[in-house]
């Protein structure tokens, strides 16, 4: 599905990268609870590698199986997570399903297509539309995630995101950003 050098490149380097601060930090957590975000974590950003390496039409089963077990650890987060912090653990737990949600979309986008915009899923203009529209909402969430991790203020009420965590899901978002785009 994806051809171009740049964009199987900035693919591969975005989710590769992300892949390994996922893994890394299943290893520097605490808590289950992190430790099972940054498996999930690290699941997802692996398999969308592998997508953005052009194994999605022979592998479809494989990855879509492990998009699978990561949405369904992020939603074992949400079920047992809100309780604790005040409910914050319960919208980044929302988030991982959410981006989990679209990976998995981008999967089958890449598995039934050849690369072609004809052989787009749906080949309608609102699937278009809607798959621009999520490539600019993760445009807006990379950039959260970086300035919520490198840029809050001293007299902020709230707290900073891990720099492990940010950096890891900001290259989660700018990857899907790519992919959302290239399969538009």
């Amino acid at each position: 599905m994806f051809r171009g050098w740049f964009v199987v490149g900035a693919l591969v380097v975005l989710f590769g990268a992300a892949a390994v601060l996922g893994f890394a930090a299943i290893f520097r957590a605490r808590s289950v609870g992190g430790r099972i975000d940054a498996a999930a974590a690290g699941i997802l950003a692996a398999a969308m590698a592998a997508v953005g390496l052009g194994w999605a039409p022979l592998g479809v089963v494989p990855l879509g199986a492990a998009i699978g077990v990561a949405f369904l650890l992020f939603v074992f987060e949400i079920v047992f997570k809100g309780s604790r912090a005040g409910g914050q653990g319960r919208w980044s737990a929302i988030y991982g399903a959410v981006v989990a949600a679209l990976s998995g979309w981008v999967l089958l986008s890449a598995s039934s297509g050849s690369g072609s915009v004809s052989d787009h899923p749906g080949h309608q203009l609102g699937v278009i539309l809607a798959d621009i529209m999520g490539a600019v909402l993760m445009i807006f969430a990379a950039t959260g995630w970086v300035l919520r991790t490198f840029a809050m203020p001293a007299e902020s009420r709230s707290h900073a995101v891990p720099r492990l965590k940010g950096v890891r899901e900001a290259l989660i978002a700018a990857g899907l950003a790519v992919a959302l785009f290239a399969i538009s």
